[in-house]
């Protein structure tokens, strides 16, 4: 399964896009859907998709300058430009971003669909490397209520089993280890956690390396409030009261952004902040508690609860239950006796 986000910032063109990836075959999952660059950036670092598909010309961030931002902190994903304008410089300026193909618009089905075959012998290399991303976000976001040393123990073993990457992919191994600190620095700066004292690792000493990793994350677990400290906005309040009702349909951060009246990038640091969560880490713990009700109390075929707690795709739901729940849905329902 290869998971793909899309940043257009016109509704039918994006709505248009989205129809196409689905169709051109089900190895595609649309993951993330977005009108700017900015949503697009933050959503990259909540979901980690494989492919990005981006306009060139977005408000607040375009898309070359979302590519470029991407190709900075060496994110290990395939990204395809779209663009109405057949601009030389445009393109050339793309491809030294490592983009994978710069498609004029508009768009026809069978551009896409050569467009998405030709990114497969890329996206296949990235197999592996999309597990440790989202194996990293499973031990943040189940980490909360642990004993420090048990989680330390997990966070150790799996910075090590990325350290260990440099023998295969030292490309891979630096993209990986970049986008565990942004995330992590932005983790931290949201709560308020000051990091500035931590040196800086020597690129090559693993020794080092792992230091700084291990000190970055033990600064973020002990300072990470298990409750609010301020009490929870009126808005923010309304927003999880909403999302609670309605998991099962598609929220984007645009959707709920517009709902409270706020910036998409306020509203994302706002419900982190007084959630301990980001917007897509939410709606899946929701959408995976009732997986396992259903799993526990009826007899539904695993496709069946994907699409009832609202995944489209049943790899891309077992994928996400298996991360939060530590076990793929079969086993969890064959482990709870139903």
């Amino acid at each position: 399964m290869y998971t793909v986000l899309i940043a257009e910032n016109e509704p039918w063109v994006l709505k248009g896009i989205v129809q196409m990836v689905k169709t051109a075959g089900e190895e595609f999952e649309v993951v993330g859907e977005c009108s700017n660059g900015e949503e697009a950036w933050s959503m990259i670092q909540e979901v980690w998709p494989m492919l990005v598909i981006t306009d060139i010309m977005m408000p607040e961030l375009d898309g070359l300058s979302l590519i470029k931002r991407i190709a900075e902190h060496r994110i290990p994903l395939v990204s395809v430009i779209i663009s109405g304008y057949d601009n030389f410089q445009y393109a050339q300026k793309a491809m030294t971003y490592g983009v994978s193909d710069y498609l004029l618009k508009p768009v026809e089905f069978e551009t896409m669909t050569e467009a998405l075959n030709r990114s497969k012998e890329k996206l296949e290399s990235l197999k592996d490397l999309n597990d440790y991303i989202v194996k990293f976000q499973s031990l943040l976001d189940n980490s909360q209520g642990l004993a420090v040393d048990a989680v330390m123990h997990k966070q150790r073993q799996f910075i090590e089993s990325i350290l260990r990457l440099h023998l295969l992919n030292r490309n891979a191994r630096v993209g990986l280890l970049n986008m565990m600190e942004h995330k992590l620095k932005n983790l931290m700066n949201e709560f308020g956690l000051d990091f500035t004292d931590v040196p800086k690792y020597q690129s090559g000493d693993d020794a080092s390396t792992l230091k700084y990793y291990m000190t970055l994350l033990e600064k973020w677990y002990l300072g990470f409030p298990g409750t609010p400290k301020t009490s929870m906005p009126a808005a923010i309040a309304e927003s999880c009261r909403y999302i609670d009702a309605n998991y099962k349909t598609n929220l984007s951060l645009t959707d709920m952004a517009n709902l409270t009246n706020f910036s998409v990038s306020h509203f994302s640091a706002l419900f982190k902040k007084h959630t301990g969560s980001s917007l897509v880490s939410y709606v899946n713990r929701l959408r995976v508690d009732e997986a396992k009700k259903l799993l526990r109390t009826t007899s539904y075929a695993v496709s069946e609860i994907a699409d009832i707690v609202g995944y489209s795709s049943t790899p891309y739901f077992t994928r996400v239950f298996k991360a939060l729940a530590g076990v793929a849905p079969l086993e969890y329902r064959k482990r709870m006796g139903s």
